[in-house]
């Protein structure tokens, strides 16, 4: 079963050791932790959004919210300054309703990642941009 990315990067924070912190990203390696760790350290980049838009995090149990960021993570380009994919007719204001959308249908642990993922800060000791380029060396190019 794969774990939740505020599971992974609990997991993360409680490691007593740069060593085990790289086993715990390398054996939970999936999709959504690659595009989390890639927007937050990628130096090339940014994002529009820089506070936390006013939204009601959901109140679902884990493993029963409307969505998950394994799957809202795809949505993170819309997101990215200067990002050709995104249409230039998506407004400032239309970007912050999908945000508080995208926001409120994630279960409360995985909206805070996917907003300090916008915000480049997941506010996890130990897990540093070195650390995951060790892990995942071709990530960040």
């Amino acid at each position: 079963m794969i774990k939740n990315v505020y599971e992974i990067l609990d997991e993360v924070a409680a490691a007593p050791t740069d060593e085990a912190r790289r086993a715990i990203l390398f054996y939970n390696d999936n999709h959504a932790l690659r595009r989390v760790l890639r927007a937050v350290f990628h130096p090339h980049i940014r994002f529009v959004i820089d506070k936390v838009p006013n939204y009601k995090p959901s109140d679902a149990p884990p493993g029963l919210s409307d969505a998950t960021l394994h799957t809202q993570i795809n949505r993170i380009y819309l997101f990215e300054e200067g990002n050709p994919n995104v249409s230039p007719n998506l407004t400032p204001e239309r970007k912050q309703q999908l945000l508080v959308q995208i926001l409120e249908s994630l279960e409360a642990k995985e909206a805070v990642v996917f907003m300090n993922t916008l915000l480049k800060d997941l506010k996890v000791p130990g897990l540093t941009k070195e650390l995951v380029e060790e892990v995942f060396p071709d990530l960040l190019k």
